[in-house]
């Protein structure tokens, strides 16, 4: 009885073994592709539905086409007047709003140069143009479809979320709350960065604070009872949220990519460094497939 105890226990603590192995394997990061040369420090990443990827750069008012099937890359769109572009939504079938403005580390920051841009893909071949200028910005990153005619951007200087509607470039603030805006003593004045609505709720970082959050809005955008706080204690950047309402949280300096189910379970889904921002594939081979893009310039992909 002992012997056969001791070899069930021997066995169990192998099978647990080889388990956490096949764990560690399956949550692993595949290289996509790796922008070497300018522009590099990937911001934004967005899925099309024809298994393609679109990538913005902080460091380059661009955007790049990355295929995922041939390893390859070209740039579909420039921004002019923008040195630095951000979040990406997708506003109608291969229709996208980008954000692009002028910001970068060694210039700094240009209020009132932040546009949303529309870069279509219908016809075939990219057609880009300035969807609207706002004079007013601060700081505009993060975007997020929100209804069929309106997006919510967010302004990371001023701690606010901006409605606009896609069709007339009419936009407003909706929210602008503490949680929103970064530290006074920020070097760069960079507050809410991820932006992500779903299904009633709206999910935000702050890059700053080191913090993650979400609040119930309603069908203007407006925030309806209290802001609750996810964490409080890691860098977090760009997010996804996937059809099942479990967040993907890019979390850059902190090297990991944080998953959130609904339920509110936090668990890390895989390391990785200098992670930006995240986006599930849209067709049916790669729609349990996260990408990520990274300030190095490498674009990759883990299972989910």
């Amino acid at each position: 009885m002992r012997f056969s105890t001791l070899l069930a226990q021997g066995l169990l603590a192998i099978s647990s073994v080889v388990s956490a192995v096949a764990i560690d394997k399956r949550q692993s990061t595949t290289q996509v592709y790796k922008f070497s040369a300018s522009p590099t420090s990937a911001e934004g990443i967005a899925a099309r539905s024809n298994g393609q990827l679109l990538v913005s750069f902080f460091d380059k008012g661009e955007l790049w086409g990355v295929d995922p099937a041939t390893k390859k890359a070209s740039k579909v769109a420039t921004f002019t007047d923008a040195t630095c572009a951000g979040g990406i939504a997708e506003i109608a079938p291969d229709v996208f709003a980008v954000v692009a403005g002028q910001f970068s580390f060694g210039g700094g920051l240009k209020t009132g140069s932040w546009a949303i841009w529309k870069v279509d893909f219908t016809s075939g071949t990219a057609q880009t143009s300035v969807l609207k200028k706002v004079p007013d910005s601060g700081f505009f990153n993060g975007l997020s479809a929100f209804t069929n005619d309106t997006i919510l951007i967010g302004d990371a200087s001023k701690g606010a979320v901006v409605a606009m509607n896609v069709n007339t470039g009419a936009y407003s603030t909706v929210i602008q709350d503490a949680t929103m805006a970064p530290p006074a003593n920020a070097g760069i004045p960079m507050g809410i960065d991820g932006v992500r609505y779903f299904n009633g709720t709206l999910y935000y970082t702050n890059v700053s604070k080191n913090t993650f959050h979400k609040v119930a809005v309603d069908a203007t955008g407006k925030k309806v009872g209290n802001i609750a706080t996810i964490w409080s204690n890691t860098f977090s950047d760009d997010l996804w949220v996937g059809p099942d309402g479990t967040a993907y949280v890019a979390t850059g300096s902190a090297g990991k990519i944080q998953k959130v189910t609904p339920d509110g379970r936090i668990s890390t889904l895989v390391n990785i460094s200098g992670a930006t921002s995240v986006t599930l594939g849209k067709t049916e081979a790669d729609k349990n497939t996260l990408y990520i893009a990274g300030n190095n310039g490498v674009i990759s992909s883990v299972k989910v």
